[in-house]
């Protein structure tokens, strides 16, 4: 796949891979500080979105539902930048089209989600705790309590709970904050052999490990409307034969290494399953890992990523990624075809915006080549054709930044 560029130069670099060794946790990129600038700072969003349907997305976009086919790319690795491609690219000296002169009005907001789409919509759906007893909690011994056993609940969480480590959530639990300003610090949610959960509306802050970790054969689960920030590992983690998962309309932000789907270039029994989706995602100054996938299948569509100093979505280790009406502003690799020492996975790139307001900065992370003039998404093989899996609506890139800074994250459901 190739992608078209305002300024008609041609551009093409080679990928450059520095043999580190990985740990079992996927521990491979270096942690750099964070740059001047990064987080938050990438000026006003493009004005307006149309009316919404009910996955969130305007009316008569022209996006890809039902049975749409992928657009597939050469076996190669490209990096070029030509007439006609799937995705704009810009480098600009001053502002981008992002910035309009002046604050431009809210898009109308989406449609309510009464559940996930994309791959936690599958395999007998996601519902939580429905029908089951509603609790409300405001400290960590009656949050554990209610998260524990198989019994559908929905449990509602007031304030700020402090918790420490990895915390066991049961099958069949719908976990969501109340009003603006439900907080888990300190510690993470762990989901182990687990099924059918749902967590809304919440904000992570500070966990001494992971924020979520899913593992180990964990299925159907959705992430919806929370803020991720200031981790010690991962902020999300999806990894050893979990599947069916969806992230929407999340924030993140102060952080490197975000959203790991698949944690060793070993764990060869990952094929066939990490099928994940994410859309309407803010990544807003986070480094690394959004998301970074190995045998997965992965669906990205409609995220914003913004200031992202060392790479957006890496493709490692037989995955098959789908990069799709995305908007990156100052991420100078949005898209890689393999990672450190991990082989290529197949990834497809179609219909995203690429675009830069600064020069290319620098990246304390080894694994990265130095940046291009004009980035591009790296992009190999076919992938697989999201819409025949599931149906979806996808907004046009240019309304991303204004939907996703508008109404992402916790407090705005």
């Amino acid at each position: 796949m190739t992608s078209s560029s305002k300024s008609g130069r041609s551009l093409v670099f080679p990928l450059a891979l520095l043999a580190l060794g990985l740990c079992a946790c996927g521990g491979d990129e270096a942690t750099p500080k964070a740059a001047d600038g990064a987080g938050g700072s990438g000026g006003s969003p493009p004005a307006g979105a149309g009316a919404t349907t009910g996955s969130g997305a305007p009316a008569g976009s022209g996006a890809t539902t039902g049975s749409g086919d992928a657009t597939a790319s050469s076996g190669a690795t490209t990096s070029s930048s030509a007439t006609g491609g799937s995705s704009a690219s810009s480098a600009a000296s001053g502002a981008t089209s992002a910035s309009t002169g002046g604050d431009p009005p809210d898009p109308p907001p989406p449609a309510p989600e009464d559940g996930p789409v994309g791959f936690a919509s599958l395999n007998g759906g996601t519902t939580g705790g429905e029908g089951g007893m509603v609790v409300t909690v405001s400290d960590a011994e009656s949050l554990l309590e209610a998260m524990a056993g198989t019994d559908p609940r929905v449990i509602q969480i007031s304030g700020t709970i402090e918790l420490s480590g990895m915390n066991d959530v049961g099958s069949n639990k719908t976990i969501v904050g109340l009003g603006a300003d439900a907080k888990i610090v300190g510690g993470g949610l762990y989901l182990y052999r687990e099924k059918n959960v749902i967590i809304r509306n919440i904000t992570f802050q500070d966990a001494n490990e992971d924020a979520i970790g899913i593992t180990t054969e964990t299925t159907n689960v959705w992430i919806d409307h929370c803020t991720f920030m200031n981790g010690a590992d991962g902020l999300v983690d999806i990894v050893r034969e979990s599947s069916y998962v969806t992230l929407s309309w999340n924030v993140f932000r102060n952080h490197h290494k975000t959203i790991l789907i698949g944690h060793s270039d070993a764990a060869s029994a990952d094929a066939g399953f990490l099928k994940v989706t994410l859309h309407h995602n803010w990544f807003d100054g986070t480094q690394t890992r959004h998301p970074s996938v190995r045998f997965g299948q992965v669906h990205v569509f409609n995220n914003h990523y913004l200031n992202n100093l060392s790479y957006g979505v890496a493709s490692r280790m037989e995955a098959d990624v789908v990069v799709e009406g995305n908007y990156f502003l100052n991420t100078w690799f949005p898209c890689r075809a393999g990672y450190a020492d991990s082989e290529p996975g197949d990834i497809v790139e179609r219909n995203n915006i690429i675009e830069t307001n600064m020069p290319p900065p620098p990246s304390e992370d080894p694994n990265d080549p130095p940046p291009p003039a004009t980035p591009v998404c790296e992009t190999r093989g076919t992938a697989f054709d999201p819409a025949a899996v599931y149906s979806y609506t996808a907004d046009p890139a240019e309304d991303v930044p204004a939907l996703v800074m508008s109404y992402a994250g916790a407090g705005r459901i």
